[in-house]
């Protein structure tokens, strides 16, 4: 099983976070999309990751994941072909649909419906693919135009993987069969209002981790899974209120001590995942969830 540790701070020093992960022991550090929330800001993906490049070794790096609705294909391709150049090959494209409305219409960025935006993820998942296929992309669709006769170049490492969150049904169907690597999103319903409905998190059983295992096995049988995790170990309040919100249901399993925060990651390889994507409420629960599973 691997782990990957996912910047979500921009008060953090990313090249002394990034040292202190790898040294942890972390698999692939990432860092998420996102310009703001109510409470916090977030780091540039790009520079960020770029400074985590240069400051590590070991570790793998990967947007965790870039905002489709935020950045175009191009602009994403490019970006990521360069990411692998610089990384001398650690990298892996993570592209997502992007889901958070608050922040996009803050930055007066078109927050379309759930099916459009689903339509643009499909579409930029094949631009994308082209490239890194190719080095070229020539596409006509709804929502994109795009004609670039030379991106790149291609690294001598080789494209990077692209990896892509889905969770319904109709990117699955679409994206899966040309990914390198599928993030299962199991709070794809949660999130599909533009906000994170933690209460309702309660209501997701197991069972919906296996059915997406399935739909996504259905379409390609050997695509590696991953599995995002919002969780939080420790003793501190915040992840005790969450943890009693959450009580024993499925997810409520990734919020409390960290060994039993550990134990419930180190079980989704039951369903066929092995790599978790950990992005927890507390800063603390890095190191503290380090020492349970490395």
């Amino acid at each position: 099983m691997e782990f990957i540790a996912n910047l979500m701070d921009a008060e953090l020093d990313p090249v002394e976070w990034a040292q202190l992960r790898e040294s942890e022991g972390w698999h692939v550090l990432g860092c998420a999309d996102h310009f703001f929330s109510p409470t916090k800001t977030y780091p540039h993906v790009w520079v960020t990751l770029a400074a985590m490049a240069g400051a590590t070794s070991r570790a793998k790096l990967t947007t965790s994941f870039a905002n489709n609705l935020f950045r175009s294909p191009v602009e994403f391709a490019q970006a990521s072909l360069q990411m692998q150049r610089i990384s001398k090959g650690r990298f892996e494209a993570g592209l997502g649909a992007g889901w958070e409305k608050a922040e996009a219409v803050g930055a007066d960025i078109d927050y379309p419906e759930p099916a459009i935006r689903a339509e643009r993820y499909i579409e930029a998942a094949k631009i994308v693919r082209q490239f890194f296929d190719t080095g070229a992309c020539r596409f006509e669709g709804v929502h994109y135009d795009i004609d670039v006769p030379r991106l790149g170049p291609i690294p001598p490492e080789g494209a990077p993987p692209l990896v892509f969150s889905l969770g319904g049904p109709r990117t699955i169907r679409h994206i899966a069969p040309i990914a390198d690597r599928v993030e299962v999103k199991l709070i794809s319903q949660i999130t599909r209002d533009g906000a994170v409905n933690l209460p309702a998190m309660a209501s997701v059983p197991e069972s919906h981790l296996h059915d997406l295992v399935r739909r996504i096995r259905d379409v390609n049988p050997t695509v590696p899974l991953s599995v995002f995790i919002l969780c939080s170990a420790g003793g501190d309040e915040r992840t005790k209120g969450v943890e009693a919100l959450l009580g024993d249901s499925f997810l409520g399993g990734f919020y409390g001590a960290p060994g039993k925060v550990a134990s419930s990651m180190m079980k989704l390889a039951d369903a066929g995942i092995d790599r978790i994507e950990v992005s927890p409420f507390t800063e603390a629960s890095f190191s503290a969830l380090a020492r349970e599973l490395f």
